[in-house]
């Protein structure tokens, strides 16, 4: 599958889903190459409810985890050649930075350009202030899809749906508390994004309220 004439800004017109897959696959183990299929597939169904572009919500998809696999200190070594700015939090627990580094990979060895497409994966994880539709999109794909458990997914699938609207900013603030307590409970450190994203998109909710 190749990409439509308006859709290949930022995209090398070698660059096909398959090609994506083939790259992809030769990093990941097949558990984590089934989630990435099912966050790739999650992203266009969530692009189609929004002013976002299906093709690239699928391609970020399937990019997105792609350095999921590489040891923390390696991730660490890594963001810095990149020139990726990195706090404390960050250089001790070194798997946050596996969103940065795929989109520095992706960008050296694909050569993709597009910014959207490198936001949505570099912000996957930890989110940011503000986020892209295709972002927001991403990062709601991996929390919701399916290997994740109910208890953490059913309250952001009913943010996510109210009255009919596809509410990506309150399902973004759920989201956020849900990683929040998971976090809590098991006696992990907390990015001070996450707290930050939480309250911005809050922010944003009640604003409309």
């Amino acid at each position: 599958m190749t990409m439509g004439a308006d859709q290949n800004q930022g995209i090398p017109a070698s660059l096909t889903i398959e090609n994506v897959k083939e790259w992809v696959r030769a990093r990941v183990t097949q558990k984590r190459l089934h989630h990435i299929a099912g966050v790739a597939n999650l992203a266009r169904r969530f692009a189609l409810k929004c002013r976002c572009d299906p093709y690239l919500a699928e391609l970020s998809g399937w990019l997105h985890d792609a350095c999921k696999h590489v040891k923390d200190k390696e991730l660490v070594a890594m963001a810095e050649q990149q020139g990726v700015e990195l706090s404390e939090i960050e250089r001790t627990h070194g798997h946050l930075l596996h969103g940065p580094v795929a989109a520095g990979l992706v960008r050296s060895e694909l050569g993709v350009t597009n910014q959207a497409v490198l936001n949505a994966i570099f912000e996957h994880t930890l989110g940011a202030t503000p986020m892209s539709d295709l972002s927001k999109v991403l990062f709601l794909a991996d929390c919701l899809e399916d290997s994740r458990p109910s208890d953490y997914t059913d309250p952001i699938w009913s943010a996510l749906d109210v009255d009919g609207r596809f509410d990506m900013d309150g399902a973004i603030v759920v989201a956020c508390e849900q990683n929040l307590k998971c976090l809590i409970e098991d006696g992990k450190p907390i990015h001070p994004k996450t707290v930050a994203v939480r309250n911005y998109y809050l922010a944003r909710v009640r604003q409309r309220e």
